[in-house]
């Protein structure tokens, strides 16, 4: 027996519903589990100070000045401007050679977890090792105690995790378009049969 229009209309709708309800989860479910421990990657220093990073990984690294974070237990609300003065020297302490820090591309910001950043500097590594970090105030200059943070590839990952979860809603909304057009078409040709099927019957009446 064929299905009534209205059965088959049911059928997909619910099954558009049920694409876009799993696209949302997806969504959710990517954002939270990609950027809820990503600031856990970035490494806080104090400056001015020194600090030994522990670079696990060649590449390219991101220096951020955070003016709103926390660390050890304590608010640190320091100013949006990077403070003047402040001097930033990174040295590979197997070999003695410093990195060549450079401006960013272009600025990047975030806000997570409660803690607001914004790069100041990058710098590439060959090889994984300890590298030393120090951080003073330029001669017969004086300013605040600030927290700086060191990521690998940050804003990369950021962004990929943004793209899936973007990627996984629309395309659930594509998804569930797509069945509801074809169930449309499905209905309209099954109008049609049916009064066909009504013509030709009537036409073999007495």
């Amino acid at each position: 027996m064929e299905r009534s229009p209205a059965l088959l209309d049911r059928r997909e709708l619910s099954l558009a519903v049920l694409v876009v309800l799993a696209g949302i989860f997806v969504f959710g479910w990517t954002i939270f589990s990609g950027i809820s421990g990503i600031d856990e990657e970035l490494v806080q220093v104090i400056a001015p100070g020194n600090a030994d990073l522990d670079l696990e990984e060649a590449g390219d690294y991101t220096i951020f000045y955070e003016n709103m974070t926390f660390f050890e237990n304590e608010l640190y609300s320091t100013g949006r401007t990077f403070p003047s003065g402040l001097e930033i020297e990174v040295v590979d302490l197997s070999s003695g050679e410093k990195a060549d820090l450079r401006p960013p591309t272009g600025s990047s910001t975030y806000t997570i977890g409660g803690r607001s950043g914004r790069s100041i500097a990058t710098f590439k590594v060959d090889h994984p090792g300890i590298y030393r970090m120090t951080t003073r105030y330029s001669p017969g200059r004086e300013g605040p105690e600030v927290v700086l943070a060191v990521g690998h590839e940050f804003m990369m990952r950021i962004f990929s995790a943004m793209l899936i979860s973007f990627t996984a809603f629309f395309g659930s909304i594509v998804l569930a378009a797509v069945i509801l057009i074809s169930a449309r078409r499905k209905r309209e040709e099954a109008e049609k049969r049916h009064r066909e099927e009504e013509r030709m019957i009537r036409g073999q009446g007495p």
